[in-house]
């Protein structure tokens, strides 16, 4: 097992225009949550010039156009070059748009049911009904970013079987932390908004301060923690079956976890 694990950040937001040596110089593996099919389908254009990046397939609840343009047939076609769907869920701040986003991600999760990826979930403000959701239509590989769900919603995503994106904001306002399994988490920034508390560089991949944090709750050092991350992110390949479906070096990485 090698030492030398670069951080993983499982949800980021990060410009498809930006310069493949620019993403390579954060000498980090970033999951690159899109926003739009349109966001996705150029972002996955580019995935053979991003040995660390794997791009995903989005539709945010919180984007009015992103839920207007989407279409399963699209969202289906998408996927089938990635392992990594993100981000999609509900969002509470705009209470008329909930049925709507609702729809499509109860499309979204059945397509998963039949073609499992590691997929990033937002909840703002709907934790309960995210939830529900998922009890309706479960996914395998289903992980929760910037999960603020109480302790009672926490224990079911748990039953569930779900993981837990943490970022460093989450550190500040979650009361659960302590529910969520050792093998159940992993680190993230949600760049450019989840790590407006972190160490600088505020940037894709700095997940010392979580690392640390989530290390010192489990009496490992941050080091240990960050291993302990690639492992749970090899578990959650496999039960998905998207190993094949990550950059080379990315799998080179997990094959030694």
């Amino acid at each position: 097992m090698t030492a030398n694990w670069p951080p993983l950040d499982m949800h980021a937001h990060v410009d498809p225009a930006i310069r493949p040596d620019d993403l390579l110089a954060l000498r980090a593996v970033i999951f690159a949550a899109s926003r739009t099919l349109e966001e996705s389908g150029t972002a996955l254009d580019r995935q053979n010039q991003d040995p660390l990046a794997v791009w995903g397939v989005g539709v945010h609840p919180g984007v009015k156009a992103a839920l207007e343009t989407y279409d399963p047939a699209r969202f289906t076609d998408l996927i089938a070059r990635t392992a990594y769907v993100g981000e999609v869920g509900l969002d509470g701040r705009v209470q008329s748009r909930l049925q709507n986003q609702t729809d499509v991600l109860i499309s979204v999760l059945a397509i998963l049911q039949q073609q499992p990826r590691i997929t990033s979930l937002h909840s703002y403000n709907t934790t309960r009904q995210l939830i529900e959701a998922l009890e309706q239509t479960p996914i395998q590989g289903a992980v929760l970013h910037w999960w603020l769900g109480d302790r009672s919603l926490t224990e079911r995503a748990v039953a569930l079987g779900a993981h837990f994106s943490v970022n460093a904001a989450n550190l500040k306002n979650t009361t659960a932390l302590d529910l969520i399994p050792l093998d159940r988490l992993l680190t993230e920034t949600d760049h450019p908004d989840g790590n407006r508390w972190s160490t600088q560089p505020r940037q894709p991949g700095n997940v010392t301060k979580v690392e640390k944090a989530l290390g010192d709750r489990h009496g490992l050092t941050g080091a240990a923690f960050r291993a302990k991350c690639w492992k749970n992110l090899q578990a959650l390949a496999s039960t998905t079956g998207t190993t094949t479906l990550l950059p080379e070096r990315v799998q080179r990485v997990l094959a030694e976890a």
